[in-house]
């Protein structure tokens, strides 16, 4: 029997304002700049949802 993977969503791990400074900052710290654009990307998201903004 083939399992099927779920889809990831790192916007969905990122719950809390503390989540998203952790992240980010291991992103910066070894991360590359490719990686950097994505969690911003993903920062983003994540704050947008927090926040209720648009």
């Amino acid at each position: 029997m083939k399992e099927k993977l779920k889809d990831f969503d790192m916007a969905a791990i990122l719950d809390s304002n503390e989540a998203i400074t952790e992240y980010f900052s291991q992103v910066m710290e070894y991360g590359d700049v490719e990686e950097i654009i994505r969690a911003i990307d993903y920062i983003t998201e994540a704050y947008t949802v927090l926040t209720g903004s648009t």
